[in-house]
């Protein structure tokens, strides 16, 4: 009947809209990240060792303003870097992912263990979650609000609340972590 060819309409355009919209925040979690390797190569070469930290951040900010390009302040150069550093095992994904090659010492490329796979982090998160997720102060710490991230589903919000309340480090020192765990999220 009519009303059941509507929203069957209806229910595959918002299926395939949300698979938009996670592919959007997959490449550009991935534009991010190569870009923050660009910043540290630059950087590691030695080029224009005269403009140092916060003097080149800046300029390549305005160049790339000038360029036209926008998202690039200098904030967001230096999340970029940080990213980059703190994430080192996206490496794989950027490389299948635009078939180019990111020449990366092997010592860089091995991921964190406690982790999980990084295709699920990079289709389940958004780069506002990694922006999050940096502010961890350890691997351990970031492993875990990592796992509770993709295991109970959480929004921005709900990882900055749970960052926030230090659920890390109050599930640590109780002796029901689950339970701990159930009442941030419940």
């Amino acid at each position: 009947n009519f009303e059941s060819l509507t929203q069957k309409i209806v229910e595959t355009h918002h299926f395939f809209q949300k698979q938009v919209v996670r592919q959007v925040n997959t490449t550009l979690s991935l534009r991010n990240w190569l870009l923050g390797h660009y910043l540290v190569e630059y950087e590691q070469q030695g080029a224009d060792r005269a403009i140092y930290g916060e003097k080149l951040y800046r300029s390549i900010s305005k160049s790339l303003k000038e360029k036209g390009v926008v998202g690039m302040s200098f904030t967001n150069l230096h999340l970029f870097k940080q990213y980059y550093i703190a994430y080192p095992q996206i490496v794989q994904a950027v490389s299948e992912q635009f078939k180019i090659t990111v020449a990366i010492s092997q010592k860089d490329t091995q991921p964190v263990s406690l982790s999980p796979d990084i295709d699920t982090l990079l289709s389940k998160l958004t780069f506002s979650h990694f922006i999050e997720l940096l502010k961890a102060d350890s691997p351990l710490k970031r492993a875990f609000y990592e796992v509770e991230c993709l295991k109970n589903n959480w929004s921005v919000r709900d990882l900055q609340r749970a960052m926030n309340s230090l659920l890390f480090e109050r599930t640590g020192l109780s002796t029901n972590k689950k339970e701990v765990v159930e009442a941030h999220v419940g």
